[in-house]
C-alpha cells in the first residue's frame, strides 16, 4: 500500500473515531439532562402524589361508611 493511500486511511478513521466520540459526548450530556429533569419532577410530584394517596385514603373511608349504612338500612331489623 502506498503511503499517500496509508496516510488517507488513517485520516478517515481519525474522522470516524472523532465523530464517533463526539456522539458519545453529547449522548452523556443528554442523559444527564434527562436524569436532572427526572429528578426534578419527582421532586415537584411528590408532594401532589401524597395529597391524593391522602384524598384517595380519605374516599375509601367514606364509601366504607356509605356501604355500612346501606347494608344496615337495607337489613330487615334495622341494625
Amino acid at each position: 500500500m502506498p503511503t499517500w493511500l496509508a496516510i488517507i486511511s488513517m485520516l478517515v478513521v481519525l474522522g470516524v473515531v472523532v465523530a464517533l466520540a463526539f456522539a458519545a459526548w453529547r449522548l452523556l450530556a443528554k442523559l444527564k439532562s434527562l436524569l436532572a429533569s427526572a429528578t426534578r419532577l419527582n421532586t415537584e410530584l411528590t408532594p401532589v402524589l401524597e395529597e391524593l394517596t391522602r384524598s384517595t385514603d380519605e374516599l375509601s373511608r367514606t364509601a366504607a361508611q356509605l356501604q355500612r349504612r346501606q347494608a344496615a338500612a337495607g337489613s330487615p331489623d334495622g341494625t
